[in-house]
């Protein structure tokens, strides 16, 4: 399967690990999508795990949605998928930890920045480079304002930049830097910070935390979603960037500045 769960106990404390597997970069496309959500209400409905560890396979993370799927046919069902995977994570009475190595981008990053702390080998690199594809991370915008500051928002989504995390510039993004190839060190140490303490009360800490971030961020993905889905997805820009990437060639982008035409307004 390409996506599946992995249960472990340290010193009586309940550890689930989901493991992307979508060699060679752990792609997520539709029907991982549902997998994805399968794998996280089942930890959810065993109420067991309190510790929930999100990584990929293969020394790679997740470098984001299927771009083949970015077309205005499947993207209707593809991004409403991909935010309940989103939404999901905060359905856990547990401590989320993404692991990052290799490739962290698109809806990779947006993953990882679903959890509640993030660690990251210092070869990784992360970014949020939708806008290069002629669109932009509904999910990444709110997430970053949540975790950064607006300028740092702006910057990650409107350049569509990638960092090597040992170089990444954004405060408040990434938890823990771990030496090359010292993750697992890194999240040992991490879940030693958890032994021994009440796992009722992780629970309901986790808890706390996940129903103000549903608060702070997971319900505006719904405002998002319908912008990005009724405006972008149609947007000529958007099948040019697509077509581009696939191709690998330069876009060609469209003559118009705006969305619609000049009587586009913003208000």
């Amino acid at each position: 399967m390409p996506v599946h769960v992995r249960n472990e106990e340290r010193a009586g404390l309940s550890i689930a690990r989901i493991i992307l597997d979508s060699a060679p970069l752990n792609i997520i496309d539709i029907d991982q999508c549902d997998e994805l959500i399968e794998s996280i209400y089942s930890i959810r409905d065993d109420d067991v795990a309190r510790i929930v560890i999100v990584q990929g396979e293969g020394a790679e993370f997740c470098s984001g949605t299927d771009i083949a799927q970015h077309t205005p046919e499947l993207m209707p069902e593809l991004l409403p998928r991909f935010h309940a995977c989103l939404s999901a994570m905060l359905s856990l009475d547990a401590i989320t930890i993404a692991a990052v190595e290799g490739h962290c981008l698109g809806g990779g990053l947006e993953l990882a920045l679903a959890c509640d702390r993030i660690l990251v080998d210092e070869e990784a690199k992360l970014g949020l480079p939708e806008i290069k594809l002629g669109c932009f991370p509904p999910a990444g915008w709110v997430q970053m304002l949540s975790r950064s500051s607006s300028g740092s928002a702006v910057r990650m989504v409107s350049s569509g930049d990638i960092y090597k995390a040992s170089e990444f510039p954004h405060q408040g993004v990434i938890d823990q830097i771990a030496p090359s190839g010292d993750l697992e060190k890194t999240i040992d140490q991490e879940i030693k910070a958890y032994l021994k303490l009440s796992p009722a009360m992780l629970a309901f800490t986790a808890r706390q935390f996940h129903r103000r971030a549903h608060d702070q961020w997971a319900r505006l993905l719904k405002d998002l979603e319908k912008d990005y889905l009724e405006g972008i997805v149609s947007h000529p820009d958007s099948r040019e960037g697509v077509e581009a990437f696939l191709e690998k060639r330069e876009p060609r982008w469209a003559d118009r500045l705006g969305l619609i035409g000049p009587e586009d307004l913003a208000f």
